[in-house]
């Protein structure tokens, strides 16, 4: 990067102020025994299993919280409504808050990694440990947290702009970054050579600036995709094989009628990704037969829709015929929803080779609703 370029002024990222709480609300710090669920006035609550019971524990802090970034060792990594990102941890038998951004070189943030882990899979502590996020400036930012050396480093950012939101860490190819650009463009960070590279993207390609999923055959393979959605709400995948390297495939969206909102849900066994429709209903885009399908999982507080449309395959992309018309009725829609909220998170179980139910609804300790509380927890 030229001197000229690193000795631009940082000017703050103008983000909606529920940018971070739509897409960093809901954090598994123990996977079938807690989870954090940042409200959108600030509030930070835990939902505990002791002894196959689960209560609601509520965690307080001066300053109310934006989201939940990153599970590391037992650790959560937390923003708060000034951009400061805090570790909330056990020490000894109670519980404190440290704030990482006032340490030496010590930046605020407005996002992190989406994922901390695939889903059924765990991670071994390694000595070159790190977090990485995104700060209101656009740039990327390692924060060293193995062994407890908490250390800051500034990753800088692509020659031809600043980043918008990490789409992976480390998921889909070790020691790899994956951010999407401010530009709408894919670029990664290699944290060993410590340089940036652009992938290949076509002129119409753009990327939404919301997080990814990553999804990976085999931990063993370098196989897998980086699930992303597209500026206009379809569903974007960059797919790696041995056979073809890198490829696009746009999937398009559920119906004609139906956008895709919020970023990529997590993805089950290489094959099951969950996503929110404008409509506010689940939708599970799953493979079958080797060929991709889409099915509509419905409402939690209705019976399961189990159609299945077959008429997409891997480069249709289905929008509706006046984009912009569209899109100016989404916010109409999603607010006659809310009325039909009934203020809690819902669950999902797998109950089948493609099958997946509501199986619970859970009440939230505030009275507070939206469409993108719902979560699918295997």
């Amino acid at each position: 990067m030229s001197a000229r370029k690193a000795a631009e002024p940082e000017g703050d990222y103008n983000i909606l102020d529920n940018w971070i709480n739509k897409n960093f609300h809901l954090r598994v710090m123990h996977e079938g025994k807690s989870f954090f669920l940042i409200m959108e006035g600030g509030l930070i609550f835990e939902y505990l299993n002791s002894d196959n019971v689960w209560f609601w524990l509520k965690h307080d802090h001066p300053t109310a919280m934006r989201g939940a970034l990153g599970n590391y060792n037992g650790s959560l990594f937390l923003v708060d409504e000034q951009r400061s990102l805090l570790i909330r941890e056990r020490d000894s038998a109670e519980l404190a808050w440290i704030n990482c951004t006032a340490m030496k070189k010590g930046r605020q943030v407005i996002g992190g990694p989406p994922w901390d882990n695939l889903p059924g899979k765990s991670r071994n502590a390694r000595k070159e440990d790190a977090l990485f996020f995104v700060s209101k400036s656009g740039r990327l930012l390692q924060f060293a947290v193995a062994l407890r050396k908490f250390k800051w480093k500034d990753c800088r950012y692509p020659a031809s702009t600043k980043i918008a939101s990490i789409a992976d860490q480390e998921l889909l190819r070790e020691n790899v970054v994956f951010v999407i650009g401010r530009n709408g463009r894919l670029y990664q960070y290699n944290k060993v050579t410590e340089l940036w590279h652009e992938h290949y993207q076509s002129q119409h390609l753009v990327l939404s600036r919301s997080p990814g999923t990553a999804m990976r055959l085999s931990s063993l393979s370098l196989q897998g995709s980086l699930f992303m959605l597209s500026a206009d709400g379809g569903l974007v995948e960059y797919n790696w094989n041995p056979s073809n390297g890198w490829n696009w495939i746009e999937h398009g969206t559920p119906d004609p009628s139906v956008i895709l909102v919020g970023s990529p849900g997590p993805c089950f066994t290489g094959a099951h990704l969950f996503l929110i429709g404008s409509d506010g209903k689940v939708y599970l885009r799953f493979l079958d037969d080797g060929a991709w399908k889409w099915r509509s999982c419905g409402f939690p507080y209705m019976a399961n829709e189990k159609h299945v449309s077959d008429n997409h395959d891997h480069k249709e992309t289905c929008t509706s015929d006046d984009l912009a018309d569209h899109l100016e009725k989404i916010e109409e829609n999603l607010q006659a929803l809310n009325k039909n909220c009934d203020s809690k998170l819902a669950e999902m179980r797998r109950t089948g080779d493609t099958d997946w139910t509501w199986s619970r609804t859970i009440g939230t300790p505030t009275s507070l609703c939206v469409t993108s509380f719902w979560a699918t927890l295997a």
